[in-house]
């Protein structure tokens, strides 16, 4: 997968990131920190389907789950990218002129704009790590059972994505002015974290029902 972007996080080694995440540095945070692990867990998911697809007599449903997860991984990669744009828009934003009333509305709308794209954009993300935990359900069925616990390792990984990036949802919900925006928000974000936990806690137990 090639990312096109000069300054995308996925052209860093992965010991600067986690030095990076570790340092005083604003970005990443924990946002990025959230979707780059859920392409570590989406990346066990995929590592064990194509290990069982090397050795099935025929591949072809494999195959097509296979590019479903790389979508997936495609889509993750680029959501932890646009964490790091929408908080430099953000910062960018606070730095605008107040001098004026005029400057000064324009910066509330510039404020505004920004924590809305910081609010869907983490929501979007859990989306799409909740449709990897179903990518990670189906595995649970196929994966050969010398590899299965790796699919229950990827949904635990990718579970804990989603309550990590859901995070950012919360800390922008109190700077949006329209409560009813703010409220879908809230529901959005609510629904995602149910649904992230059932699902993932069926793969477990699909897991731990095999491994027994």
């Amino acid at each position: 997968m090639s990312i096109e972007t000069e300054d995308s996080l996925w052209r860093w080694p992965l010991a600067t990131f986690r030095d990076t995440l570790a340092s005083d540095s604003p970005t990443p945070g924990g946002g990025s920190a959230a979707m780059v692990s859920a392409t570590f867990g989406l990346g066990l998911v995929l590592m064990a389907l194509r290990v069982t697809a090397n050795k099935a007599a025929d591949r072809t449903f494999l195959d097509t789950l296979i590019l479903s997860g790389e979508r997936l991984m495609a889509e993750l990669s680029a959501h932890a990218d646009a964490d790091v744009a929408v908080f430099d828009a953000y910062m960018a934003a606070l730095k605008l002129p107040k001098a004026t009333e005029g400057e000064k509305a324009a910066r509330r709308r510039a404020l505004q704009e920004a924590t809305i794209a910081a609010t869907e954009i983490p929501l979007n993300a859990a989306q799409t790590t909740l449709e990897a935990i179903d990518l990670a359900n189906q595995a649970a069925t196929l994966a050969a059972p010398q590899i299965v616990s790796d699919v229950g390792a990827g949904a635990a990984t990718l579970c804990g994505a989603v309550e990590a990036v859901l995070y950012a949802v919360d800390v922008n919900l109190r700077g949006l002015d329209d409560a009813a925006r703010r409220q879908v928000y809230a529901d959005s974000r609510d629904r995602l974290l149910a649904a992230a936990e059932q699902r993932a806690g069926g793969v477990a137990r699909l897991v731990r029902d095999r491994l027994r």
